[in-house]
């Protein structure tokens, strides 16, 4: 892999480039995170308005 190869962005990257990527990375951890951020979020906003008055 060359330094090129490092340092392209997701938009330089061509369709078959980037799904070819992403299949090689083997990150498949679905959509728990984006979840679990939401939650956190709307937690926070209710923590903030809660005790803020």
């Amino acid at each position: 892999m060359s330094d090129n190869d490092l340092t392209k962005q997701d938009e330089d990257l061509s369709a078959a480039e980037f799904i070819e990527e992403e299949f090689r990375s083997q990150n498949r951890f679905g959509n728990w995170p984006e979840v679990v951020g939401l939650i956190f979020t709307a937690f926070v906003c209710w923590l903030i308005f809660n005790f803020r008055g």
